[in-house]
């Protein structure tokens, strides 16, 4: 019952989130400068997320490897494309991550090591999202107005301090003690399971997340071409990491959070509100045509899986 009230939720804040900007912004103007586009632009940035797949498939292995996981790397970017599906048509951006655990369950007998990387592996990724946020954030912070480079700075420094902060045992139980006790065993876990892969894994899956941020700002960069904008890499960088946790925001494929963060950011920027939104939906199709992709992997593999049952 519980579950069935929270993806109601998420639900009623994609729609209602969607509703507002429908009602501020005129999505016939966004829906013009889509069919517009230069799709040759866009083609590039598909390009680059399909690219993404297979990078963050060797981020993961690395973790694995660390546990005593052997798992070929075609099968985690297989996993990644299922995972890429479920995100884009469950409620959840963490839908992907529950299914990859489920799946790799079936692959290993160390359950417990091999699930606990999932959440390593998007701690990773999202740790080198701040990092070379920070390191963009003072060529874009004179250009935006006051409200928006203060938020840009303080989630970006409070993510890094609370990213530390796992790392930090006896600080952490200090702070784990004012947090609820479900919210406090998921994050006492997650510690755990970055000191079971151990130090040298992590700085590879760090090293390797940088690859990953570098195709993740090129593909919104050839998106924000493909729409005739044009503004330095750097925001793009700078940006990232605001977009990308609007993305775990409890919604259905991340509607309504993500363009209102495109909104926020890249109007502060300096581009028009519409053309902001459609630059989100240009993402959103990208991840969409991902995730069937996803689909079609993932149903074929249920089809040869079923063939190699004996029959009874």
């Amino acid at each position: 019952m519980k579950n069935r009230l929270f993806n109601l939720a998420k639900l009623v804040i994609s729609i209602g989130l969607l509703a507002l900007l429908f009602r501020l912004y005129d999505f016939r103007q966004s829906w013009d400068a889509l069919k517009g586009m230069d799709w040759r632009y866009f083609a590039l940035a598909f390009l680059l997320f399909e690219a993404s797949q297979f990078v963050r498939a060797f981020r993961w292995k690395y973790l694995l490897d660390a546990v005593g996981v052997p798992v070929p790397v075609h099968r985690l970017t297989y996993l990644y494309y299922v995972g890429t599906f479920f995100n884009t048509f469950l409620p959840s951006g963490f839908g992907g991550d529950a299914i990859k655990m489920v799946e790799l369950a079936r692959y290993s007998k160390h359950t417990s090591e091999s699930v606990s990387t999932v959440l390593v592996d998007r701690l990773a990724g999202i740790i080198m999202l701040f990092i070379m946020g920070l390191i963009a954030l003072p060529f874009t912070y004179g250009a935006l107005p006051p409200v928006e480079r203060t938020f840009l700075l303080v989630a970006s420094m409070g993510g890094l301090f609370a990213s530390w902060l796992l790392f930090q045992r006896k600080l952490a139980d200090l702070f784990l003690r004012f947090i609820p006790r479900k919210i406090r065993a998921k994050l006492e876990s997650l510690y755990d399971a970055l000191h079971t892969c151990g130090t040298r894994a992590l700085w590879k899956s760090l090293a390797v997340s940088a690859l990953f941020n570098v195709t993740l700002f090129s593909l919104n960069y050839f998106i924000a071409l493909a729409l005739d904008v044009h503004l330095p890499f750097t925001y793009f960088v700078a940006f990232m990491p605001i977009l990308s946790l609007s993305m775990l925001i409890p919604s259905v494929g991340a509607l309504g959070t993500r363009e209102g963060a495109y909104v926020l950011l890249f109007g502060a920027a300096g581009v028009a509100q519409t053309v902001a939104i459609a630059m989100s939906l240009a993402f959103y199709a990208i991840n969409v045509l991902t995730g069937l992709i996803g689909a079609t992997l993932y149903a074929i593999d249920a089809v040869l899986n079923l063939r190699a049952k004996p029959v009874a």
